[in-house]
């Protein structure tokens, strides 16, 4: 009984060491734990470079130091000098020439515009004697035509077309054929004579274009109407005007419709 007794306090002391001891490691290792966390998630600070000095140096290049020694003595020298002795080298010292006023140039007695001629240069001088120049020479075919010049060979007018333009009499390239007109005859023109009469403009390949209508006769048989649809097949020559083919020009085109003895237009 006293053994059991007796043991029991110590065996109690082991067991609380025991306790405590891993407890206490326990606790270490914690701490252990996040002072190594907290060294990990710390943001590394590098520390800034310190700034070098710069240090600029002149070199002494050989010979550079005579000169300026020679210079300061000179200067001494001077200022040792009395003042009229300075006065007078002053004067000796060369000074830069200033250049001479310009010579104005020399004044006529008579005005700028005055030209001195002999009696045979301003004879030939003279405008009045200076024979006219030939308006159909020198100005513009079409200017010429309107003024009632031109060559002979100029296609004559026309008269003038709706806008105002002038319009020539039209020269055939090639005819046109029955087959080219019959297909536009209106049914209230047929067996009817008469004719129809339009305006085209020339362009290139004799062909002309903007035709518009001028007349008919009788009136109302639609003769205009079917002339100006026919008129993209007409060839016409453009109009000369001294010897030039004037294309773009106006031209004034007649078709006539006769009743033939078997009947047909």
């Amino acid at each position: 009984m006293l053994s059991t007794t007796s043991a029991s306090p110590a065996r109690r002391l082991r067991v609380s060491l025991r306790g405590r001891g891993a407890a206490i490691l326990l606790a270490l290792a914690i701490e252990l734990l996040i002072a190594l966390t907290l060294l990990w998630m710390a943001p590394k600070i590098t520390p800034k470079e310190k700034s070098k000095t710069v240090v600029f140096g002149i070199e002494a290049s050989d010979g550079s130091e005579a000169p300026a020694r020679q210079e300061a003595e000179k200067a001494e020298q001077t200022a040792r000098k009395p003042a009229g002795a300075r006065a007078q080298a002053q004067e000796q010292q060369p000074t830069a020439e200033t250049p001479p006023p310009p010579v104005p140039p020399p004044v006529s007695s008579g005005p700028p515009s005055f030209i001195q001629m002999s009696r045979a240069e301003y004879a030939a001088s003279d405008v009045s004697r200076v024979p006219a120049a030939k308006a159909g020479e020198e100005g513009d075919a079409e200017t010429a035509a309107a003024s009632g010049g031109g060559s002979a060979g100029d296609t004559p007018r026309a008269g003038t077309g709706p806008h105002g333009e002038t319009l020539y009499a039209a020269d055939w390239y090639r005819r046109p054929t029955n087959a080219q007109l019959s297909p536009y005859l209106p049914q209230r023109a047929l067996g009817r004579e008469g004719w129809g009469e339009v305006a085209c403009r020339t362009i290139s390949r004799y062909q002309v274009t903007d035709c518009q209508e001028l007349g008919e006769f009788p009136r109302g048989s639609g003769y205009a109407g079917a002339v100006r649809q026919a008129a993209f097949q007409f060839l016409v020559r453009p109009p000369q005007l001294n010897g030039r083919a004037m294309v773009g020009t106006w031209v004034r085109i007649r078709i006539t419709y006769t009743q033939r003895a078997g009947g047909d237009d």
